[in-house]
């Protein structure tokens, strides 16, 4: 039976906790490229305890950022694929996939806005499935799973919300 505390320690994988730390040295599903259409391809997702936006620019790049503009908190879920990146709702700033914001309308010449930058994260796509790496960086190379890169084969993708924490689902499997 393990203790509270060691049951924080195990269950907690947000930011800046330990199991968080360690988890986030994985590339970590995020969601399936089916879930990006074509005429919006753009998704909210939660993962390891962080609210994000994951989002496939005109070229074909895939991004995942913090979910709310640093700006006034406005709700990147509901904003806008242009100029190769995602721009607020709220007041219309623009974030590249790296999170740095690439431009502030109506903000005066000079504005710190070149510096600010939201949390971001590499995506990587395989077998229908998007990968974000949220560990430290150099991102590792993701790793090429067999039933991913087959060539020929049919892959038929489900998924489901699961109202747990990482290591009951362990327990379990």
């Amino acid at each position: 039976m393990l203790s509270a505390e060691d049951n924080e320690i195990l269950t907690r994988s947000g930011p800046g906790t330990a199991m968080g730390r360690v988890l986030r040295r994985y590339w970590q599903p995020l969601a399936l490229v089916a879930e990006l259409p074509e005429e919006r391809p753009l998704a909210d997702v939660r993962v390891l305890g962080e609210d994000l936006v994951v989002f496939r620019d005109e070229a074909g790049c895939y991004g995942a950022l913090a979910r709310r503009c640093a700006h006034r908190a406005g709700d990147l879920a509901y904003g806008r694929l242009e100029d190769g990146g995602l721009r607020c709702p709220y007041h219309g700033w623009l974030y590249g996939a790296d999170g740095r914001c690439l431009d502030a309308p109506l903000e005066a010449e000079g504005h710190a806005f070149g510096r600010l930058k939201l949390p971001a994260y590499p995506v990587q796509e395989m077998g229908g499935l998007l990968f974000a790496y949220m560990g430290p960086q150099p991102a590792p190379m993701l790793p090429p799973w067999d039933l991913f890169v087959w060539p020929n084969a049919v892959r038929q993708i489900g998924y489901a919300v699961l109202e747990a924490n990482w290591l009951q689902c362990q327990e379990n499997s």
